[in-house]
């Protein structure tokens, strides 16, 4: 395939032109070609169009081949401009091509043409790349100088002695001295005598060694306050030369001062990120805890029904249920713990919270401590939010096992009852007068001075190493006692341990009255009438164990594992089905997704929804769902029956 190229021919004799063109094209050009006579019709041609190359005779009856020549340069073109002519002598073409033109080829020897042309066209196409190559390395140099003048970062370029060779307008603004007065001037003359030594480590291991070196120095400021920046140096070294240090200077001024407010908020975010994943752990925990304990629990009370309490088991058993009934009440509070819920202050005995409190430090604690509890026997009821109680003392305890030498000693938790006199109530900063709660901390560490007890529940004051305390915890239990009408000192000595003590108000135990219990037979007081439950679960042992519960107090149940199969089931049968209770938390299909396709089969079917872990989403969601009522799972057996009951009797009493 012949090569395309546009020609524009200055020639008198149409037939000669016709010829070249011919000769072009077994050459192999494809040529599009315009012939001209005259250096009016030359330059309305070069404005008109684009050409890739000029053929000119030399000799024509009212214009000439230099003149075509001139016209050609006139226009700036760097295309070929090649001379064809039967008259031109050697002196002349010579002289034509000292001119501008790239070649001549005598019409006598046309063959000549083509490849001429063909070398004269890669020619031209080797110098634009070269002149492109050329702007682009002007351009590239332009922005280089322009980068390094006004960047934002100073940059300079060192002798051995340390004597400034070159420096940038960033630089010199950064030193405060015009440039030109910084040729040869000594660069440590600008750091802050602080940090001279430092640099001068700096900058000879960077000469020596070659490797980067980043450091941060204060350099003498303008206005008396100095300059901080960051300073990266690197060794740059050419052949014969002597090796030089290049240095950049980052302003760091800003976030210096930065610095102090963000050390401040650090400890802070560092506390509560550290919480939000004791949280989520602990919730996440507690949801697994209270499958278990769900079923546990609602087993032992079914097997106490039909063992009765003459039975050999009914002491292991009521036993089992009580430990199970403990181990609820810590799941709860690590699930109030991880849901982060409002102080509520409610009256309770003291002692089940440092009881659990224990556990859950002793279960955390290296086994070479000791770990006593002392607990009073006497009944002390307290206005109190559990959770934030047990953070005190995980607080306390911590903080007392951090004071053990080597990791080694005795840390104490007691529990008694006193009352404050005058004298000890004004040593407290003014606590009331009366009975209290005493809770104990005590530990056999490194104790404290009086500087140091002076200062402990200030915020952000701690005596561990960087990263080891963010100073918060001690001022968070001041102000959690405080908020509970309560007091808190501390006894220690360098030496001899510490013993933080903790007074809460004794108040009157609330009256007993009616309401749910925990007593197993309570859950079959509201009986059925042969209705239809379906139960939905993963878990086999909660399957098994609600079928019997509610088959006992007269219902008729239909348990899957499988929720898919449990809609089935219902689409298949809609008028079967009297009401359904479905876990929430199951592989691959949710509660929710029960509850949504359940409305969709049969809207007037109650749908319950049972989970380990309520959180105040799930109570939107469930609402918005057109759930009846969630269940804590782990109080299944407890609630369910009348849940159930009440649900159903609503639900005969409603016209539909």
């Amino acid at each position: 395939m012949n090569k395309a190229v546009k020609v524009l021919v200055v020639e008198d004799d149409e037939d000669d032109a016709k010829l070249a063109m011919r000769m072009l094209r077994l050459g192999g050009f494809d040529p599009t070609w315009r012939r001209v006579q005259s250096g009016d019709t030359l330059r309305e041609a070069f404005a008109e169009e684009r050409w890739d190359a000029v053929l000119s005779d030399f000799r024509l009856p009212r214009f000439s081949g230099l003149e075509a020549l001139a016209v050609f340069r006139e226009a700036h073109l760097d295309i070929p401009f090649i001379f064809v002519s039967g008259t031109i002598g050697e002196e002349v073409a010579v002289a034509a091509m000292k001119a501008g033109a790239s070649d001549y080829v005598m019409k006598q020897n046309l063959a000549r043409l083509a490849p001429v042309l063909e070398r004269e066209l890669n020619q031209a196409l080797i110098r634009a790349a070269h002149r492109k190559g050329q702007v682009e390395l002007e351009i590239s140099r332009d922005r280089y100088v322009d980068l390094y003048e006004f960047a934002p970062v100073g940059y300079l370029t060192l002798s051995p002695e340390g004597l400034i060779e070159q420096v940038n307008l960033t630089g010199a603004e950064m030193l405060g001295t015009r440039r030109d007065h910084l040729a040869r001037v000594r660069f440590v003359q600008f750091v802050h005598s602080a940090d001279t030594d430092r640099w001068y480590e700096h900058f000879v291991h960077t000469l020596h060694h070659g490797t980067r070196q980043r450091l941060e120095l204060a350099l003498r400021g303008q206005k008396g306050s100095p300059l901080h920046v960051q300073v990266d140096c690197t060794r740059v070294t050419a052949p014969g030369a002597v090796p030089l240090v290049r240095v950049a200077m980052t302003d760091i001024s800003d976030r210096k001062a930065a610095e102090s407010d963000l050390r401040r908020f650090e400890a802070q975010l560092r506390d509560v990120q550290k919480m939000e994943s004791i949280g989520t752990l602990a919730g996440g925990i507690a949801h697994d805890f209270n499958n278990i304990l769900g079923a546990i629990l609602g087993n032992v009370a079914l097997a106490q029904q039909e063992v009765g309490e003459g039975h050999p088991a009914s002491t292991s058993l009521g036993e089992i249920h009580k430990a199970s009934l403990r181990a609820r009440n810590l799941v709860q509070q690590i699930l109030t713990f991880s849901r982060r819920e409002p102080q509520e202050l409610v009256t309770q005995p003291l002692r089940p919270v440092v009881e659990e409190t224990h556990q859950l430090l002793r279960a955390t604690l290296p086994a070479g401590i000791d770990f006593d509890i002392e607990l009073s026997d006497a009944p002390l009821h307290v206005l109190a939010d559990a959770t934030q109680l047990q953070q005190v003392l995980m607080n306390l305890c911590t903080n007392a096992w951090h004071a053990l030498k080597d990791g080694a000693g005795r840390i104490s938790v007691g529990l008694d009852a006193v009352t404050l006199d005058l004298s000890l109530s004004q040593r407290l900063g003014g606590a009331p007068p009366g009975p209290y709660a005493h809770v104990w901390v005590r530990d056999t560490g490194m104790g404290m001075d009086a500087a140091t007890r002076a200062r402990i529940f200030e915020p952000f004051f701690t005596t561990k190493p960087v990263g080891q305390g963010t100073g918060l915890g001690l001022s968070v239990v001041h102000g959690i006692l405080a908020a509970h009408h309560g007091a808190i000192a501390v006894d220690s000595a360098l030496g001899q341990g510490s013993t933080f003590h903790l007074y809460l108000p004794v108040v009157d135990p609330p009256s007993l009255s009616a309401g749910a219990s925990d007593d197993p037979a309570a859950a079959g007081q509201i009986r059925g009438h042969g209705e239809h439950v379906l139960y939905v679960d993963d878990d086999e042992t909660m399957v098994v164990m609600v079928e019997r519960l509610l088959e006992r107090c007269g219902y008729r149940v239909t348990g899957y594992q499988d929720p898919q199969a449990a809609i089935v089931a219902v689409r298949d049968h809609p008028g079967e089905f009297d009401f359904v209770v479905t876990d929430f938390n199951m592989p691959e299909f949710s509660g929710l997704d029960v509850a949504h396709e359940m409305a969709r089969i049969c809207p007037d079917l109650p749908v319950v929804i049972s989970s380990g872990f309520i959180t105040d989403e799930l109570r939107d969601e469930a609402r918005l769902a057109g759930v009846h009522s969630l269940l804590e799972k782990q109080n299944t057996f407890q609630d369910l029956t009348r849940l159930v009951g009440r649900i159903l009797a609503q639900r005969a009493t409603t016209p539909r």
